[in-house]
């Protein structure tokens, strides 16, 4: 899903669906009634057959422990971070300890931080026909920010592509989030406000999308698994480009790869054999280099929205990368695209 599709999505459906008088919201815990339920969701029972296995030494997206222990019999899990989920298109059945909801789609679901949650798809019983499927939204807060991304279920099919997954380094959206889960298990009627604190949560997510403060694809919520082989330098490439005319210091690329300084210059070594700075010089040089051919614009001016400390520095680097002054590559490549042109 597109970046404008996902703002489409959110803006259209899934912040409307939370609307006074009209919001599902359903707040997870260990002992969940009918009661509590809205219209349209049913709830039967999960038996936790297996055993909690502690994780150990995960800490993963900024040096944060997010998984805590796992139920891998009874595909659940504990973190340690507020998450919401909402059920898009079809009917989804989501496993929350020792019970399973059952979901039509504008239903949310609250899931505080140490809750036993579902861990994988599909989210579909096996009685289901074949013809049946779901689509979920699903986001948790984190120290750095938000992560949001979609499954798609299909009877026994489950996909959780990496394209689906966005990194929002909002944290006042995580605030709110995490204000919202602790609101919705503290308060006796959280529909009266809870459709209110998750939708400016949506909406604020949706903005910042939309002002292209995100990264995409992001981190699979699966942290075991956190990244295939030979992403990173992909990830990496892709999101200094994006941003090589800002301010940008070694621990937002780092926050925004949901890794430690730490770590992220050392797998920066590893797979791309070079130094944050060094990377970052070059893909400014090679922005300065596409300025200088295809515009009039000044040497100081370049300089300045590359975020070069000053003219002087820029000079010198781009010197000692290319064996010439600014001035020097653009008579060049002008003299050269004359040439071009009377041939």
């Amino acid at each position: 899903m597109s970046p404008k599709q996902l703002t489409h999505l959110l803006y259209a459906r899934v912040i409307p669906w939370l609307a006074p008088n009209y919001a599902r919201i359903i707040t997870a815990k260990s002992a969940i009634r009918l009661i509590d339920l809205p219209e349209g969701v049913t709830l039967s029972s999960h038996k936790i057959t297996g055993q909690r296995e502690i994780v150990k030494d995960n800490r993963k997206h900024g040096n944060q422990r997010l998984h805590i222990a796992r139920w891998p019999d009874d595909n659940l899990h504990e973190l340690s971070v507020a998450k919401v989920s909402c059920v898009i298109d079809g009917n989804a059945d989501l496993l929350v300890s020792r019970y399973c909801l059952h979901c039509n789609p504008g239903t949310f679901i609250l899931i505080p931080a140490h809750l036993p949650h579902q861990r994988f798809g599909p989210f579909m019983q096996q009685h289901r026909s074949t013809q049946e499927w779901c689509t979920t939204l699903h986001a948790y807060a984190h120290s750095q920010g938000v992560l949001l991304w979609l499954n798609r279920s299909s009877t026994s099919q489950h996909i959780n592509d990496k394209k689906e997954n966005y990194l929002i380094p909002c944290i006042s959206a995580a605030r709110i989030l995490d204000f919202a889960v602790e609101e919705a298990t503290e308060a006796t009627r959280f529909d009266l406000v809870g459709g209110g604190l998750l939708a400016a949560f949506f909406a604020i997510i949706a903005q910042q999308i939309e002002m292209g403060k995100y990264v995409h694809p992001g981190p699979k919520e699966e942290l075991v698994s956190y990244r295939p082989s030979g992403d990173f330098g992909d990830q990496v490439q892709k999101y200094m480009e994006a941003n090589c005319h800002k301010t940008l210091r070694l621990e937002d690329a780092a926050t925004h790869m949901f890794m430690s300084s730490s770590t992220f210059s050392r797998q920066m070594h590893k797979e791309m054999g070079m130094t944050y700075i060094e990377l970052l010089t070059q893909i400014r040089i090679e922005r300065a280099k596409h300025m200088l051919r295809e515009t009039d614009l000044t040497v100081a001016y370049i300089a300045g929205s590359l975020s070069f400390k000053s003219s002087t520095q820029f000079h010198k680097l781009f010197k000692r990368h290319l064996g010439c002054s600014p001035v020097e590559y653009r008579n060049t490549a002008t003299t050269i695209r004359i040439n071009d042109k009377i041939k």
